[in-house]
C-alpha cells in the first residue's frame, strides 16, 4: 500500500471518530421532509466546496557539502608542523604543514652511495675489458669496496633509523601521557568523550609509527651480516684469483658490471628527481574551511594518505539530500517548492526547491526496514542557518490544486478493484451512489471527480446504506 493510500485511511479514521461525536449531538436535528417516516434513518449532509489543495511528500534527510578538496602530500617527509586546526579559515595560498628539511641530507647520502656504486661498476666494466687475470683481480677488489660501501650505508640507516626511534618514543610517551590525562578528565567529567578519544587515537598513530620504524631497523639490520658475508666472499674470491690463472669469464663479468652501471644510473635519476621534487611546505590551493586534519607533527607523509580536508561551507556549497520512498517518488519534478524544518533550527522553516532527482533508484535502510528509494537534492535559500551533517525534514509540494470541488474524506465509500462512491441525498430523500473519482486530498478533504455543488453528499456513511434507501436528512451542518 502507497503512503498516499495509508495516510487518507489514517485521516478517515481521525476524522470519523469526530463525526460520530458529532452526530450524537445533531441526532434531533432533522429536516421536516413531508412524506418520511419518523424512523427514517436519519443521515447527515454537505454540499461540496471548493478548496485550494496542496499535495505533498514528506521525506527526512541531511544537509552535505557538494564539494570538498583532499590536500595529499606533494613529498614524502616528517611533519615538522601543523599550522592549522579544524574549523580554521583559510585563503588559497595559505600555509598548512611545514616538513623537516634533513629527508634531504639522506637523499644526498643517497645520492653519494649511488654514484659510488656507477663509479664501481665503470671500475669493472674497466678491468673486464683488460684481461682475464688482471680483470678477476680488479672485479674481486671492486666487490670487496661494493661490500664496504654496503656496510657503511646499513650503518648510516641504522644511525638515522635509531634518531628516529628515539624521536618516536619521545613522542609516544608525551602522547601516551596525554592520554592518561584525557582520560582522567574524561572520567571526572571535565572533558567531552571526543576528546579522550581523538587523544587515543593520536597515541595510536604515534605507537603505531613506532612500530613501523623499528620494524624498518630490523628489516636494515638483516642486511648488515649479509653485507659483511658479501664482503667476505669478495676477499676469498680475490685469495682465489691471486692463487690461480685467469678465467675465460671476463667477458660475462663486463656484461654484469655493464649492467651495474645502468641500474645506478636509473637509481641516481631517481634520488636526484626526488630531491628536485622536495618541498618543504604545503599551501592551501582553495579558500575554505578546515574540517579534517590526518596528520600531526612528527609522523611521516605518504603519497597514498590525506593530510586534511578543506571546504567551502557556506550554503553555496550545501545541498540537502533526502531519499523518498518509490512509492512517492513518481511525483517528484524537478524545480517543485520544498519547505525545510530542522531541530537543529527550531521553529523557522526555510524554502528550497528540488534541484536534481537522481536517475536510478537503490535500496537503503530506512530504520529497521530496506526500502528502494529515489535519491533527491534539493538547493537552499541563502538564509538558511543550516550546516552540513544537519538532519532535516522536507515537505516537498509535489501539485496545487487550485479552486477544485471536494468532499469530506469521511463521506468516500470504497467498493474494491479501484472504485469510490459517495451517497447523495434527492429531492425526494433517498439515497443516490455516485461514483467518483478521488484526486489529492488535504487534512480533511479530497478531489471527487463525478458531483456537483449542489449535490447533498452524506457524510460518514453506516455500512447499512444502500442506494433507494429512504432517510430523514440531517439539517445542513457546517463541516470543518
Amino acid at each position: 500500500m502507497s503512503r498516499k493510500k495509508i495516510a487518507v485511511a489514517v485521516i478517515i479514521a481521525v476524522a470519523v471518530v469526530g463525526f460520530i461525536a458529532f452526530n450524537v449531538i445533531s441526532a434531533n436535528q432533522t429536516e421536516d421532509v413531508s412524506g418520511v417516516p419518523r424512523g427514517a434513518t436519519p443521515v447527515h449532509w454537505a454540499y461540496p466546496n471548493v478548496q485550494t489543495i496542496v499535495s505533498r511528500v514528506s521525506a527526512r534527510g541531511a544537509v552535505e557539502l557538494r564539494d570538498r578538496t583532499t590536500v595529499f602530500p606533494s613529498t614524502q617527509a616528517q611533519v615538522l608542523t601543523v599550522h592549522v586546526s579544524v574549523g580554521d579559515f583559510v585563503e588559497a595560498g595559505d600555509l598548512l604543514i611545514t616538513y623537516d628539511a634533513d629527508i634531504l641530507d639522506a637523499l644526498r647520502d643517497q645520492l653519494a652511495e649511488a654514484r659510488l656504486a656507477l663509479r664501481s661498476a665503470q671500475l669493472g666494466l674497466e678491468a673486464a675489458r683488460i684481461g682475464p687475470a688482471e680483470a678477476d683481480i680488479l672485479a674481486a677488489e671492486h666487490q670487496i669496496e661494493q661490500a664496504r660501501a654496503g656496510i657503511i650505508n646499513i650503518e648510516s640507516q641504522l644511525e638515522q633509523i635509531d634518531l628516529q626511534i628515539a624521536q618516536a618514543e619521545s613522542n609516544a610517551q608525551t602522547a601516551r601521557e596525554n592520554a592518561e590525562n584525557m582520560q582522567f578528565l574524561y572520567e571526572s567529567g571535565i572533558i567531552a568523550r571526543t576528546e579522550r578519544d581523538s587523544a587515543n587515537e593520536a597515541l595510536r598513530r604515534v605507537e603505531d609509527q613506532l612500530a613501523i620504524i623499528i620494524s624498518q631497523r630490523d628489516a636494515a639490520a638483516l642486511g648488515l651480516p649479509m653485507a659483511a658475508e658479501t664482503e667476505a666472499l669478495a676477499e676469498a674470491r680475490l685469495n682465489d684469483v691471486l692463487n690461480r690463472n685467469a678465467r675465460p669469464e671476463a667477458v660475462n663479468q663486463a656484461r654484469v658490471q655493464q649492467v651495474a652501471i645502468e641500474r645506478a644510473q636509473l637509481t641516481i635519476a631517481r634520488i636526484e628527481r626526488d630531491i628536485a621534487d622536495f618541498e618543504h611546505e604545503e599551501h592551501a590551493a582553495v579558500s575554505g574551511t578546515i574540517l579534517n586534519v590526518f596528520v600531526a607533527p612528527g609522523e611521516f607523509s605518504m603519497s597514498n594518505r590525506p593530510l586534511m580536508e578543506i571546504a567551502d561551507v557556506s550554503n553555496d556549497n550545501l545541498v540537502i539530500i533526502v531519499h523518498v520512498p518509490e512509492n512517492d517518488a513518481g511525483d517528484l519534478l524537478v524545480g517543485q517548492d520544498v519547505e525545510i524544518s530542522a531541530g537543529a533550527i527550531g521553529n523557522r522553516r526555510y524554502a528550497g526547491y528540488i534541484e536534481l532527482i537522481h536517475p536510478l533508484a537503490a535500496p537503503r535502510q530506512m530504520g529497521t526496514t530496506i526500502e528502494t528509494v529515489v535519491t533527491a537534492e534539493i538547493a537552499m535559500n541563502p538564509d538558511a542557518r543550516l550546516r552540513a551533517g544537519n538532519t532535516v525534514d522536507a515537505d516537498i509540494v509535489t501539485n496545487i490544486s487550485e479552486n477544485t470541488l471536494v468532499v469530506p474524506l469521511m463521506s468516500t465509500i470504497s467498493a474494491g478493484a479501484g472504485e469510490t462512491f459517495v451517497y447523495v441525498v434527492t429531492d425526494e430523500s433517498t439515497l443516490r451512489r455516485v461514483d467518483v473519482i478521488l484526486g489529492e486530498f488535504s487534512a480533511m478533504y479530497i478531489e471527487a471527480d463525478g458531483i456537483t455543488e449542489t449535490c447533498r453528499v452524506v457524510l460518514n456513511p453506516a455500512h447499512s446504506l444502500h442506494d433507494g434507501m429512504i432517510v430523514r436528512p440531517v439539517q445542513p451542518i457546517n463541516v470543518p
